[in-house]
């Protein structure tokens, strides 16, 4: 239940910052935060760091296929709080982006912190995901060891 409400929340937070990103910033100018935080609107046609760039169906096809397999491994994958906490925070991510992809075509970035490219919410969410898994792994490594 939690993780189910998690999930609906955290893909409606990307989209709800999605949507103020394209409302309020602009392409050319960017809105300093602080340090170098700052937010600029890019429409991303690829994935991360732009790569398959204009493989809209490609990438919206690799997105259904990580939430369906997701989804049918779900129990011999989540077998933990970390996992399962990786698993929605990959959903989200993979969610969000997919409903960019299919209702706009490209995805809405708008976090600039300038060491790697414009990211959003849903790609932060990746990242989260992807770090509980590996931490988890090195844990769980760390306790068959010692």
């Amino acid at each position: 239940m939690i993780y189910g409400l998690s999930l609906l929340i955290g893909v409606c937070l990307d989209q709800l910052t999605k949507f103020w990103a394209t409302e309020t910033l602009s392409f050319w100018v960017a809105q300093d935060v602080f340090g170098p935080l700052s937010f600029q609107l890019v429409h991303n046609y690829g994935a991360a760091y732009g790569i398959f760039s204009h493989q809209r169906l490609l990438l919206i096809a690799i997105s259904v296929s990580v939430l369906l397999w997701g989804w049918l491994f779900r129990r011999s994958i989540a077998i933990t709080d970390t996992s399962r906490w990786g698993m929605v925070f990959i959903a989200i991510g993979t969610i969000g982006n997919l409903i960019d992809r299919l209702w706009l075509g490209y995805v809405v970035d708008f976090i600039n912190i300038q060491i790697i490219p414009v990211f959003n919410l849903a790609d932060f969410s990746i990242n989260i995901g992807v770090i509980l898994f590996i931490v988890e792994f090195f844990w769980m490594r760390k306790n068959e060891v010692g």
